[in-house]
């Protein structure tokens, strides 16, 4: 079987060239500056070079940066007059520093960010300090064998340059993207004016001979460090090095004097610049840092206050009885945790059409098939993102059902992120959930709206004797369903029936007793036409078979307009107000406990009604208030209906109950009717 053949690796030549011109260009700037063939420069740019490649690159390439360097090291060595053996020993130090600052870097911060204060003192620790010792011990070595000076003559310069030169180049390599996006940072044109100022100020501080205006060049970078940042100040520490180190081997600035002794001279201005530098950016990185943890509290009291106001709105959804509920919950307060402004669209049951309430309180209706952001979300069951004007939409979906659509209209276009986006599906999601249950809520409700309707009676218009006006309001308006009824109804004898009832409870089991007693009570008027008390002892057989009937309250009456008698009996329900003029009494007679509690015969209580009088009967809803008993809610009856004029019964219904409920929320159930009694002349 043949071996497969070995794979070769691609060449990345664009690294390769960018290291070989940055490291002759280093290299022969640092031969240039110093006018010498003599190895070991105070200041070596290209050590900074090597140094940010290795970092920069994936290490399978190392091995092509390391060999370029070394190439282009002993090239050029060799076109500066230097034997082959000691190009060769540099080419070997200026290959293992590299190396070894590099590879300590990677270990301890893989991705380093020199703004950060910990992966910039590991960049000290590694590539400043321990590289370039390791490259200075191997070509102090090289010139100990190559030119005879002793390996602690040449250690020292030799490892401050190389130092000086990652602490310069290498540190401005690795940062020159740091500052991309901040605000304030300059652009190209910027920064270039800003290093020729740099470079301005330098030599201007630096041309004096022995006079210390040097440190001039300290406040410039403090000022690039404060307004400008890590970036900046690290070029123009480069610009810094350069022209101090041209201006001093030209014989200026403040260390001339000390040219006699030109170790000495280099260590101090060396160290002059490494302090300036690191110092400049030293405070650039604390500002970063100040501003990268202001920023990083920004964002979490952003987030915790988006919590809290999505915490609340999921309140609100849960507390939200119906579909326009929560279009008005999320339109408030939902939308705004992502955009200035917004609208919630809720698809109708037949899916044609979306019902939209907009942040701005407009309430209107949306063909599905629109153009709009919002419409195509929810047509499409998927995020839709517009950019004129910018708006994001989103589907609200649950169980394989769209119930409708958000969308979040922002004032300026801007990216949408992962987080805005995870937000608004968060929204989606509580709205999608809430309006499934809503549709629920509602589809109940609706039943229970219609069953109660079917309960309640169709009185004719044509009773005899009189005028008939009566209503029923519950006191949970979403379920619309309850015991409470009342029904008028025509007897034999040309004589006019009517009752009030009240059945214990509010929910449907309340309503099935209610509508049974109600028919039993009618056909049981009908078929004894013994008057009402023989009415309700036949209701208290009855009601045994009736299960929640026990214990509900039953006023019912019969008037005959011949005579102008009427006859009435309460089981347990609260007396009939009987209003003639401006007079109103209560009829207190024929008073007995609530079906199916009470085994004596039931009493009945007639009275003769004037001619144009009013009879109001009620459950004691109408009376109940949650600071007051019922006496004195009997009272306040007492006193509406003795202002009343007119012989119209509904407007007296309407005006008793707006009277009696207005700006109150009702704790039972109400039924109210009103009947115009006239006796017929003889």
């Amino acid at each position: 079987m043949a071996e497969a053949p070995m794979r070769r690796l691609p060449v990345p030549w664009r690294l390769v060239l960018a290291v070989a011109a940055g490291y002759a260009a280093g290299s022969l700037v640092s031969f240039a500056l110093f006018a010498s063939p003599a190895p070991g420069p105070v200041l070596f740019l290209p050590a900074g070079v090597t140094f940010a490649a290795l970092v920069l690159s994936e290490p399978r390439r190392w091995p092509w940066v390391l060999a370029t360097a070394a190439l282009v090291e002993v090239v050029i060595d060799r076109s500066q007059g230097i034997g082959p053996v000691a190009a060769w020993g540099f080419a070997l130090a200026n290959t293992a520093e590299p190396l070894v600052g590099a590879g300590l870097l990677r270990r301890f911060a893989p991705h380093p960010d020199l703004s950060r204060r910990r992966d910039l003192g590991a960049f000290l620790l590694c590539g400043v300090v321990a590289g370039p010792l390791v490259g200075a011990t191997i070509g102090s070595l090289t010139i100990r064998l190559a030119q005879g000076p002793a390996v602690s003559d040449v250690l020292l310069p030799f490892w401050a340059g190389d130092g000086l030169g990652v602490l310069t180049v290498g540190g401005a390599v690795l940062t020159w993207r740091l500052d991309r996006g901040r605000p304030g940072a300059p652009g190209p044109a910027g920064r270039a004016a800003l290093l020729l100022l740099t470079a301005g100020v330098t030599a201007t501080a630096f041309w004096p001979v022995g006079i210390a205006t040097a440190y001039l060049t300290l406040p410039l970078l403090v000022w690039l460090a404060v307004r400008y940042g890590v970036a900046v100040v690290t070029e123009a520490g480069v610009v810094v090095a350069v022209v101090a180190n041209v201006l001093t081997v030209a014989g200026r600035g403040p260390w001339a004097p000390l040219a006699d002794t030109p170790r000495l001279e280099a260590a101090v201005l060396q160290l002059f610049l490494a302090v300036a530098v690191l110092t400049a950016w030293l405070l650039a990185v604390e500002i970063t840092e100040r501003e990268r943890a202001r920023s990083v509290s920004l964002r979490e009291t952003e987030a915790r206050r988006r919590v809290e106001a999505l915490q609340d709105v999921t309140a609100g959804l849960a507390t939200a009885p119906t579909s326009d509920a929560i279009a008005e919950v999320l339109a408030r307060s939902g939308i705004c945790l992502l955009a200035e402004s917004g609208a919630v669209g809720v698809l109708t049951q037949d899916g044609a059409r979306l019902r939209v309430r907009a942040t701005s309180g407009q309430v209107y209706d949306m063909p599905i098939d629109d153009p709009s952001a919002l419409a195509g979300a929810a047509r499409r069951h998927a995020p839709v993102h517009a950019w004129s004007p910018s708006a994001l939409a989103v589907p609200a979906r649950t169980a394989g059902q769209t119930f409708g659509a958000l969308e979040f209209r922002f004032a300026d276009a801007q990216p949408v992120d992962e987080d805005m986006t995870a937000v608004a599906r968060t929204l989606a999601e509580l709205m999608a959930s809430a309006l499934y249950r809503a549709r629920l809520y509602e589809d109940e409700r609706d039943a229970a709206h219609q069953l109660q309707q079917a309960f309640l009676p169709v009185v004719p218009d044509d009773l005899p004797g009189a005028r008939f006006s009566g209503c029923y309001r519950p006191a949970d308006e979403d379920h619309d369903i309850g015991g409470d009824w009342y029904d008028a109804f025509p007897l034999r004898g040309e004589r006019v029936g009517f009752a009030v009832g009240d059945v214990v409870g509010h929910d449907l089991r309340a309503a099935a007793a209610m509508g049974r007693l109600h028919t039993a009570l009618r056909v049981l008027a009908f078929e004894l036409d013994e008057g009402p008390a023989a009415v309700l002892e036949a209701l208290d057989r009855a009601s045994l078979d009736i299960p929640g009937a026990a214990m509900a309250t039953i006023g019912y009456g019969e008037f005959d307009p011949a005579t102008g008698r009427l006859c009435y009996a309460c089981a347990g329900h609260p007396p009939p107000l009987l209003v003639t003029g401006h007079h109103a009494d209560y009829l207190a007679g024929g008073r007995s406990r609530p079906v199916a509690t009470e085994s004596r015969p039931r009493p009945e209580a007639s009275v003769d009604i004037p001619a144009g009088s009013m009879l109001v009967w009620y459950s004691d809803g109408l009376l109940e208030r949650r600071d007051e008993d019922l006496d004195a809610g009997l009272e306040r009856l007492l006193s509406v209906t003795s202002r009343l004029d007119g012989d119209d019964p509904q407007a007296w219904r309407d005006t008793v109950m707006q009277e009696m409920t207005a700006g109150h929320r009702l704790l039972d159930d109400v039924v109210l009717i009103c009947l115009r009694l006239q006796p017929s002349p003889p």
